[in-house]
């Protein structure tokens, strides 16, 4: 059974921080959005409704594209960064696809 099948569990939150992998990404975004429209792509792993491991990478599209579905434990994304927004601003955005998600 999935996560999403069970809406009693829900989220219930996060084993690792989201901020450091949000930091670590940040110098990609900024330097992309030079060239094009940075986007976070990852994977969101869950064990229990709790984030267990988050895998991202930064890519350049020339127009903001948004994606995101659950498949079993794991949630993939695609979200659009506007380094203006900040990192918590992007927080706020992988946590919308996260609770949509679950």
């Amino acid at each position: 059974m999935s996560i999403k099948d069970d809406k009693t569990r829900g989220f219930k939150g996060w084993n690792v921080d989201p901020f450091t992998e949000l930091q670590k990404a940040w110098k990609a975004i900024n330097e992309g959005a030079l060239l094009g429209v940075p986007h976070i792509v990852g994977r969101i792993y869950l064990k229990n409704g709790v984030v267990s491991k988050l895998d991202m990478n930064v890519i350049l599209h020339e127009k903001e594209k948004e994606l995101s579905f659950m498949e079993g434990d794991m949630i993939y994304f695609v979200i659009p960064v506007r380094p203006e927004d900040g990192i918590e601003g992007l927080y706020m955005k992988l946590d919308k696809v996260l609770r949509d998600a679950i």
